[in-house]
């Protein structure tokens, strides 16, 4: 049974570097669909939950999505006024959606 367990537990931690890639892939893919304007509802439909939030100035927030490495994460930005709306995107310099980030 420990052996099953070590087993487990090997495979889980080999395959979270993995689902860390496909996501921070998934996160510049979206990114560059993020337009000026659009509600917080449009963006978690684009991006997801954020993986973090602040507060901005004038009553507006900042969300945050991971992209790169587990070593090197460049966070993704999307910021919105007190309404909601989208003011500004900042993707990753690569968030193209074009290559997957290295280093994973």
């Amino acid at each position: 049974m420990k052996v099953f367990v070590s087993l487990v537990a090997l495979a889980a931690t080999l395959l979270l570097p993995a689902c860390t890639a496909q996501e921070s892939f998934q996160n510049a893919e979206n990114c560059v669909k993020v337009k000026i304007g659009m509600s917080e509802q449009q963006v978690r439909g684009i991006m997801g939950a954020p993986t973090g939030e602040d507060a901005a100035e004038g009553s507006g927030k900042t969300w945050s999505y991971l992209f790169g490495s587990a070593t090197d994460t460049q966070p993704i930005r999307i910021q919105f006024d007190a309404s909601g709306k989208v003011t500004a995107a900042t993707c990753a310099p690569e968030a193209s959606g074009s290559e997957r980030p290295t280093g994973n």
